[in-house]
């Protein structure tokens, strides 16, 4: 892969530097905060070469690259030198979600930065159920102790490394949060609190306020909540406190006030949450048995999908915590996880794309060995849309299998090929055969779907357009052929909305008035109507209805982009009247809008009209200013 030339097509097609707020990466996605997503062109940016898929999550633009994702992010950097951190401040405007959607967010968001602490903890732990098996470490000795501690100290000390993810999170400082996740685990406090509660006593602070008896080990959601309240108390002791004591007399007072509210009031209230939340999961699995593997297999893929995967570390943590395995989660992680790898596989056999075949296998290799799905998961099966039924079909047919026969994981390292002996269990020597034969069942059943059901092709992994030569040719529309434009050949475009147009220079918008997203006009409307400009396809109707993207017969894509940030509208005022893929005529109504109710709103609605291939051309100028009406011409292409 050529990184930098990925990375400089991939900020092009995200609006340029100038409409980039931060950039971060985790292992395989590239996460952009954007000033206005809507003038992104998402088909432009899945074709770039090295992008396996888009995903808009939590007002960030994630561009899945796979494992060369750092390298394109180092590109990146260069061409913009983009802060490593996200945003202190979101932008104004946020998109409405539930209480639900907010708090797995808030989970999968703090424990996604801690997974790599936990996974190498977790592979020591498999190296110590491996070891013993083959004769070559003594339990009895001490380096198998040694061992055991440096295994067990990720997930004992867990509520450090979480009350530091936390901080990030909620923007609180850093060392506060750990001194408080300290306090909760120090050796005097956990000896005081079990001794208090074997002898049936109640332990109470200031002689009259209860202690509620918990264990914060391995636990998650208490300091999660101590970490949220404390920057509250900060807040607070910061203004009490007089300039000239804030640098002995605040910190005092605010381990002082939290530390209490986290022992007495947030840790047990945690502690209840998190078990609660356990109760649920494992009623459901008590309930339908072997058949809730199944299903939590089938639909795994698509609750990653949704980013809420990590928010399932806490009850797995906890469950293995209290009994020492977990027999419900993780089954179905490493089933899905399987079934992603084979239907990848399965793509990279079948297709007849050389470069997609090396995309799909890599993916598959990643997804079976090491358990790491995204690849597979954005690149392949979800791209292609049929190999994700394969992988589902595959994924539950193993789970009923490995539920059937009781597999349990007693670990939480990335289920993969590599990690199977953490389904290993003592003095069940069965145990590995059946996590073998649930692996195989999974691979075989998926692979075997994936090559029945069949999938479309990748044609083109590379985009040509990007950089055409004057003799290149584009693919027509129907009925047509598009030719090269000869000298002294021009394209007329019509205005698709009547009003007053102006240059696009006078646009209040860096994004459209600095040509980032290509040449052309703008029109202040005075009717709320969109029209074609063209005979032509509708490649891209923004779900908000507040822009457009089409190509004519002649190779002109085109944008119309009605408002200035109306994306966060979330579609009211807007009424489209055609979809993406749909052929229009010249003429044709495709959208209305409000104009009263966009600019009583407070938006500004001046409607660029953008070239967004521009580059294609030898010159793309503005023909008139003034009023317009529908389909007066407004722009020259030459």
């Amino acid at each position: 892969m050529d990184y930098e030339s990925t990375a400089k097509k991939i900020l092009q097609r995200v609006g340029g530097k100038e409409n980039v707020i931060s950039l971060v990466h985790c292992m395989t996605r590239l996460r952009f905060t954007l000033k206005d997503e809507s003038v992104v062109d998402d088909e432009a940016v899945k074709k770039t070469k090295g992008v396996m898929g888009v995903m808009k999550k939590a007002g960030q633009y994630q561009i899945i690259i796979g494992n060369d994702v750092g390298n394109v992010y180092a590109e990146l950097n260069k061409l913009g030198n983009f802060s490593n951190e996200a945003p202190k401040k979101a932008p104004e405007k946020q998109e409405k979600r539930g209480i639900v959607s907010i708090l797995m967010d808030t989970i999968s968001g703090i424990m996604a930065p801690v997974i790599p602490a936990i996974i190498g903890a977790a592979m020591i732990k498999v190296l110590l159920t491996l070891l013993p098996m083959i004769n070559v470490l003594d339990t009895e000795g001490y380096t198998y102790q040694l061992l055991n501690v440096i295994g067990d100290g990720a997930f004992f000390f867990m509520p450090v490394l979480i009350a530091v993810s936390a901080s990030k999170k909620f923007g609180t400082n850093m060392y506060y949060a750990a001194s408080i996740a300290l306090i909760m685990l120090h050796p005097n406090f956990i000896s005081m609190m079990s001794t208090a509660n074997e002898a049936g006593e109640v332990i109470r602070f200031l002689g009259f306020i209860p202690v509620t008896y918990a264990t914060y080990s391995y636990s998650v959601i208490p300091i999660i909540l101590a970490v949220w309240s404390l920057k509250y108390v900060e807040k607070l002791v910061d203004k009490i406190t007089p300039v000239v004591t804030k640098n002995f007399l605040k910190p005092m007072l605010v381990v002082l006030l939290e530390a209490p509210i986290a022992l007495i009031v947030l840790g047990p209230l945690g502690a209840i949450l998190g078990n609660g939340l356990s109760d649920i999961v494992y009623f459901i699995h008590d309930k339908l048995g072997f058949i809730a593997i199944g299903l939590v297999a089938g639909i795994y893929p698509f609750v990653v999908m949704a980013g809420m995967h990590h928010a399932f570390t806490p009850i797995k943590l906890g469950m293995i915590a209290t009994t020492g395995y977990e027999n419900f989660i993780c089954i179905g992680e490493l089933c899905s996880n399987m079934a992603q790898g084979a239907a990848s596989l399965a793509v990279s056999v079948k297709s007849k794309n050389k470069d997609f075949k090396q995309v799909a296998g890599s993916s598959a290799f990643s997804a079976l060995v090491a358990g790491i799905t995204e690849p597979a998961l954005y690149g392949v099966t979800l791209r292609l849309k049929k190999p994700m039924l394969g992988a589902c079909i595959g994924a539950v047919a193993g789970g009923l299998f490995g539920g059937f026969f009781q597999m349990k994981c007693f670990g939480i390292a990335t289920p993969a090929i590599v990690t199977i002996v953490q389904y290993v269990e003592k003095d069940r020597a069965a145990s590995l055969l059946i996590a073998a034969l649930t692996i195989l069942l999974t691979v075989v059943v998926s692979f075997i779907a994936t090559m029945i059901i069949g999938f479309e092709d990748i044609i083109d992994e590379d985009d040509e357009a990007d950089e055409p030569a004057p003799e290149e040719q584009q693919e027509a529309l129907p009925g047509s052929e598009v030719q090269p434009l000869s000298e002294g050949k021009e394209i007329h475009i019509y205005s698709p909305v009547q009003g007053n147009c102006i240059p696009l220079d006078k646009v209040e918008d860096a994004t459209f008035s600095q040509g980032v997203l290509g040449k052309g006009a703008a029109v202040i409307p005075d009717k709320g109507e969109v029209a074609a400009p063209f005979d032509g396809r509708i490649d891209m109707m923004f779900e908000t209805g507040h822009a457009v993207g089409l190509s004519s017969s002649d190779g002109v894509e085109l944008l119309i982009h009605v408002g200035m940030d109306t994306v966060n509208l979330e579609g009211k005022y807007f009424y489209p009247k055609k979809s993406s893929g749909e052929y229009v005529k010249k003429g044709e109504i495709i959208l209305e809008f409000d104009i009263d109710g966009i600019v009583k709103a407070g938006y500004d609605i001046t409607t660029p009209v953008i070239v967004s291939n521009t580059e294609r051309f030898a010159d793309v100028s503005v023909s008139t200013s003034g009023p317009v009406k529908e389909l007066d011409e407004i722009i020259v292409i030459h």
